[in-house]
């Protein structure tokens, strides 16, 4: 840090220039995003020395939209952006990243920054956010994977705070194991409670380091995760992915159109800016481990060329089974509505 200091000092008095994204939360898909932002700031003004303060400075290594990379920051300064917001900001049709761009260039104006004007705001070069990685991580990530193919990553939970409204459930991810375990080798990638397969617990990854978890996805033939951070982590290294929204927020509003994304809107979705608690989950009622493993199925095939039985597919029920946080005799009661 000390070595950087003067560095810093440069670039935070020479506001003609520079522009420093700061970004305190830890969340992964929040800070992600930033590099869609950098991307579009550098192709509008291609002179700005662009520095991204975060505390996971991991996520724009080897980055050529960023200049400067810290976990740490002195002080604010007029040049200084947060680009935030916040959960009513996903009740409209603007994806994350759009809102986030429409704050930045807000910041910008009123911070007088050269270039930029109250109401204006120049179009964001795509939402897709970017994780740049090096070969030998890439290699690093087959080597764990091996050679058999196809290969699955499974993520068997959403978040869990600050509400329980976008678990699909782990029963359900569980049917998922079963009926690829015999054509696939599994990995488990996130989910508070293991999955299992052939009545031994899949190989576990969810604590290794952000990167390594990018090359993986990098790398294997499908993914299956619930909307967040991972998802956003897939599509910035382009990961064959199938996301499950239910009704919490919407693809539109956080989701890629170049991945597989199961959601539905039921009159209470999106529930995401009421930041309470949903005890019936009627919006995950309709997505079924059935569908969900055809889709994954699908995106085998066109990955690796490589066929799954559909015999693997009728084994699954068609029938969403609740979490047990799940009031049944409530979800009922809304399924009938």
């Amino acid at each position: 840090m000390l070595r950087e200091i003067p560095r810093f000092l440069v670039h935070c008095f020479n506001r003609k220039r520079s522009v420093t994204f700061l970004h305190h939360r830890e969340a992964l898909g929040d800070t992600l995003m930033i590099s869609a932002l950098a991307r579009g700031l550098k192709k509008v003004r291609p002179d700005i020395h662009v520095a991204v303060v975060s505390r996971r400075p991991e996520l724009f290594f080897n980055n050529p939209h960023i200049n400067e990379n810290r976990g740490w920051h002195l002080w604010r300064s007029g040049c200084t952006v947060k680009a935030k917001y916040g959960a009513k900001d996903l009740a409209g049709d603007l994806h994350a990243a759009e809102v986030q761009w429409r704050s930045l260039w807000r910041e910008l104006a009123e911070a007088q920054f050269p270039g930029a004007k109250e109401g204006e705001v120049p179009a964001l070069d795509g939402i897709r956010p970017e994780i740049f990685l090096s070969a030998d991580e890439l290699q690093h990530a087959r080597n764990t994977l091996g050679k058999s193919a196809p290969v699955v990553l499974i993520g068997s939970g959403g978040k869990l705070k600050p509400t329980h409204n976008r678990e699909w459930g782990l029963a359900n991810y569980q049917a998922i194991s079963d009926a690829l375990a015999p054509h696939a080798t599994l990995f488990q990638i996130s989910g508070e409670e293991s999955l299992r397969a052939r009545g031994q617990p899949l190989v576990d990854l969810r604590n290794i380091p952000v990167r390594e978890a990018a090359a993986l996805f990098a790398c294997c033939d499908a993914m299956l995760v619930q909307e967040g951070g991972l998802m956003h982590v897939a599509r910035a290294v382009n990961a064959p992915c199938v996301s499950i929204f239910g009704g919490f927020v919407l693809p539109h509003q956080t989701g890629y159109k170049e991945q597989t994304n199961f959601f539905s809107k039921p009159e209470c979705s999106p529930c995401i800016p009421t930041l309470k608690n949903c005890f019936h989950l009627k919006c995950m009622a309709t997505i079924t481990p059935h569908a969900v493993l055809k889709a994954l199925v699908d995106t085998i095939r066109v990955k690796s060329g490589i066929e799954i039985p559909r015999e693997a597919v009728d084994t699954v029920p068609d029938v969403w089974t609740p979490p047990p946080f799940v009031d049944r005799a409530l979800l009922e009661q809304e399924l009938r509505k």
